[in-house]
């Protein structure tokens, strides 16, 4: 009887230990109710028209030819969000447009003209799906097709008509962080010089792990890239990267940081296939507050198959100390050598020095500051070529538009390059030669220079920035039997005075005592200038001199720039440069170049923006003047909107008695109402 008791009171405690469960489960399970196709509300649609209109004039030497192009098309669009059997699990966000319209293609010149209707497609859609987004382990597919218009802040908008497809996958821990991505684009862009066809496929991934007090990184890079530029020869580069660092800090007061790292890279272009092996170490101690000392080893393989290889070591170490906080000091000890193998017998470069460098800060009372800096480095070196050549890889350079104040002539660093061996590459693309850069012998220098105007190319590369960084491999004619001291000594000051007016100079002396049959540099480059910034006006004047053995120039440059904010909703800008460059023995090179611009924000919602500017540069017995104006507004309204943009655009290059001129209107409206 006492067990059937016992059994009862069981029982009834496991009935109610299962209802008190149910109850905690029941408001989960709720929130969990699956659906197997779910929208966030009724689709919405859209009508809509697109139409673009351009005419372009070209003469050249007399000889003239026009191309007008109209395009109308009206559109349908859809755009939904939702979810597949649960939000946690898929999410999805699907728009697009389709349109059908008409085409119409004019063309004349040399006394015969046609012209072409076609049906017109408008497809733009973007669809796209996340999976476990609320996990640490999540995903997406994307696909894309759009046709807009790009303005990179030049003097030419360019039509982009663009394919992507992709998919990416995470996966993160307090520890750990898993990335990557797998896709393709296909872009084809059109601007007022130029046309580019890029068509790219990529996988990247990313794996960190972080410890307490360090973290080890691991990456893979694949890149498959083909640029065909003005519907000519199809430019391709294929390269893949692999790579391994590592970052720790230790001692008892986490005074010592190492960082050490691997990589192996394989690049193809033009049939050229370049492999490069870098190994690095860095290490940093921080003896005291205002004491520390570092060491720097780099190792890099380098070889141009079938052409050369190169191995390269370099070394330094030395020490930091603030003495004051007003001036700081820095010594280091350093070393290279490089080993070069052709085909033509191997050759030896190497160079160990020291080096001082003392900077000076001082703050002078109330109405100023005085910056102070000095170094002085000395080195020995020694060369050996029996082939009297070198192949330089990866030589760094930022190169900058013409048209920025920050323009400066980029030379190799090496004399007697070969023209034809120079490789000029960013990361996952190489740069076309006399189409994206061009190469100009000044003495036994040579500069490399972006093509003005940019091509598209370097316009998609550049986004709206005015600078290009890209590295540089190359063979020079320079390398001698020879051995001897080079003397570097530099210089720079600035005083600003009131907050308002800047004055500097600075300076680099390059001296050595090699036998006057090797081909070694000195050099004498002085450079001094003003500016003078106050609320919304800046601007300035620098005069360079540049006296080397290799080349010689000297340039003054101008600037002035205007800045208004009228009030939350309008600002308005001016913006001129001037820049006069003589080389010595190569002719002089003038620019003077005007942008201005004005936006505002109007009753009803309007935005309207105005933009004009003129570029003039005359280079030796080249001129070359061009113009650009463009204005637009957008309005929205609810569900309606309305996007209309117009630019002029002209060009015209004289060489002695050749011309050639250019000329394009461009008009683009994009109207919708969703409802």
């Amino acid at each position: 009887m006492k067990n059937r008791e016992d059994f009862q009171r069981c029982r009834w405690r496991a009935g109610l230990t299962f209802i008190g469960f149910a109850a905690t489960l029941a408001p989960s399970l709720h929130a969990q109710d699956i659906d197997w196709f779910r929208f966030y509300g009724l689709p919405q649609w859209s009508l809509g028209m697109d139409a673009e209109g351009s005419t372009e004039t070209t003469h050249v030497s007399g000889s003239g030819s026009t191309y007008d192009h109209l395009y109308l098309t009206p559109f349908i669009g859809l755009h939904s969000t939702g979810y597949i059997y649960h939000p946690n699990l898929l999410l999805f966000d699907l728009s697009g447009d389709l349109g059908w319209g008409w085409d119409n293609m004019t063309s004349s010149g040399g006394g015969a003209s046609q012209t072409i209707n076609e049906s017109a497609q408008l497809l733009r859609y973007l669809a796209q799906f996340d999976f476990l987004s609320a996990k640490p382990y999540n995903g997406s597919i994307f696909a894309a097709q759009d046709h807009t218009y790009r303005d990179y802040g030049s003097f030419d908008t360019y039509t982009v008509d663009t394919k992507r497809y992709g998919a990416r996958a995470n996966w993160a821990s307090s520890a750990f962080t898993l990335n990557a991505d797998l896709g393709y684009r296909d872009e084809s862009s059109t601007g007022l010089n130029d046309s580019s066809d890029i068509t790219e496929t990529y996988l990247n991934f990313l794996g960190i792990y972080k410890r307490a007090f360090g973290q080890t990184t691991f990456n893979l890079h694949a890149n498959d890239l083909e640029n065909t530029v003005n519907s000519g020869a199809q430019m391709g580069t294929t390269s893949w990267s692999v790579g391994v660092s590592d970052s720790e800090t230790f001692g008892q007061r986490q005074q010592i940081s190492e960082s050490s790292g691997l990589s192996y890279s394989e690049s193809t272009y033009s049939g050229q296939e370049m492999d490069t092996l870098n190994a690095s170490e860095n290490l940093l101690v921080n003896h005291r507050k205002d004491l520390s000392s570092y060491f720097i080893f780099n190792f890099n393989r380098s070889e141009l198959r079938s052409i050369t290889d190169s191995t390269r070591v370099q070394a330094a170490a030395g020490v930091r100390h603030q003495l004051y906080d007003s001036l700081a000091s820095n010594f280091d000890v350093h070393g290279s050598y490089q080993s070069d193998s052709a085909s033509a017998g191997d050759s030896t470069y190497d160079i160990f020095g020291t080096s001082l460098f003392e900077n000076y800060t001082k703050k002078l009372q109330t109405w100023g500051r005085l910056t102070m800096g000095a170094g002085v480095t000395l080195d020995h070196q020694d060369q050996d070529s029996p082939q009297s050549t070198q192949t330089i890889f990866g030589e760094p350079h930022d190169l900058y538009l013409l048209t920025s104040p920050s323009y400066r002539p980029v030379f190799l660093s090496q004399p007697g390059v070969v023209d034809a061996s120079v490789i000029v590459s960013v990361p996952n693309d190489t740069l076309v030669p006399n189409v994206d850069y061009t190469l100009i012998n000044s003495g036994q220098l040579t500069e490399v220079k972006l093509v003005f105007p940019a091509s598209s190319h370097v316009q998609a590369l550049l986004q709206t920035n005015e600078v290009l960084s890209v590295t540089v491999t190359y063979v020079s004619a320079s390398v001698n039997h020879a051995a001897y001291e080079q003397l570097n000594v530099s210089a720079q000051m600035r005083l600003d005075l009131f907050g308002h007016l800047g004055i500097y100079g600075r300076m680099n002396w390059l001296d050595n005592n090699a036998p006057p049959v090797v081909l070694t540099q000195t050099l004498n480059d002085w450079i001094g200038g003003v500016d003078y910034t106050r609320k919304w006006f800046r601007t300035g004047a620098e005069y360079e001199d540049y006296d080397s053995t290799f080349t010689r120039y000297s340039a003054l440059r101008f600037f002035q720039n205007f800045d208004f904010a009228f009030s939350d909703a309008s600002t308005a800008g001016i913006d001129f440069n001037e820049s006069f460059y003589n080389y010595a023995g190569n002719g002089d090179q003038s620019e003077y170049n005007f942008m201005a611009h004005f936006s505002t924000l109007l009753p009803l919602n309007f935005k309207w923006y105005l933009e004009g500017g003129a570029l003039y540069q005359k280079l030796s017995n080249t001129d070359q003047v061009q113009g650009m104006a463009r204005t637009g507004f957008s309005w929205t309204r609810g569900k309606l909107s309305l996007r209309v943009g117009y630019e002029y655009n002209t060009q015209s290059t004289t060489t002695g008695i050749w011309t050639e001129e250019r000329e394009k209107h461009l008009f683009f409206t994009y109207l919708r109402r969703s409802f």
